[in-house]
């Protein structure tokens, strides 16, 4: 690790968030969840209320229930009323309960483990342009709804593209109200990381409609393979 790495490791605030699980295949989502091994994020299969408090050091709890919803939105409310930032994995979500909600759309339950990376991945990573838990934060607390998307390429270019795909084909654009746009690539790729790549994720954002609030960030993901980066996309809006 170099000095300015250690650097920002030790400018990282430490924050705790929790991925509560209710009914027998959000415990599957649980364990998955477990084997990124984060440091920040407690993992808990619950089976009522009682078994999951509010702690002063909670900043986000992530509430997933593939049944039991009932008991699941009245975890969420104790978070919710709490401050915490409470976002919900479940089809039947009371929205008062919640700060945002995944979209309701056909997503099979192993790509749960995958989109709370996503949420999650951008704050404990080091990189060049970094996006911290007060940028989360800004972008979906009380936004109602989000959607994840990924995309892997071989370029900037082409990733962009794609994204930009996802952003005017999938998503209703007039419809977000924040984007969180963040690249991921191998550290040994970036001695051929160029600034003129960014001007392509440059005239995708001003592309966008002026209402629509954007950050993006650049980090480190050595889990890539060296010719591959990935562009993951937060988009969030009451109309999502």
């Amino acid at each position: 690790m170099t000095a300015k790495e250690l650097e920002l490791e030790l400018a990282r605030i430490p924050v705790s968030f929790k991925v509560v699980g209710i009914g027998r295949q959000a415990a599957e989502v649980i364990d998955g969840v477990k084997s990124l091994h984060y440091d920040c994020v407690e993992c808990l299969t619950v089976e009522s209320p009682d078994d999951c408090i509010p702690s002063d050091d909670d900043k986000m709890a992530v509430v997933v229930a593939t049944d039991n919803e009932n008991i699941a939105n009245e975890i969420a409310k104790k978070y919710h009323d709490a401050g915490v930032l409470t976002l919900g994995f479940l089809l039947n979500p009371d929205a008062d309960c919640y700060d945002s909600v995944l979209v309701n759309k056909k997503v099979a339950l192993p790509d749960f483990v995958s989109i709370i990376k996503s949420i999650i991945q951008p704050i404990i990573s080091t990189g060049y342009i970094c996006y911290d838990f007060n940028d989360l934060d800004t972008a979906l607390r009380d936004s109602g709804r989000f959607a994840v998307e990924a995309v892997e390429a071989e370029s900037i270019e082409s990733a962009v593209a794609k994204t930009q795909s996802i952003l005017t084909d999938d998503i209703s654009s007039d419809k977000v109200e924040n984007i969180a746009v963040h690249i991921f690539l191998n550290r040994q790729r970036q001695a051929s990381l160029k600034m003129g790549d960014m001007s392509h994720l440059s005239v995708m954002m001003s592309q966008l409609p002026d209402t629509i609030s954007v950050i993006w960030s650049l980090h480190f993901d050595d889990d890539l393979p060296v010719d591959k980066l990935r562009i993951t996309t937060l988009m969030a809006g009451k109309e999502l």
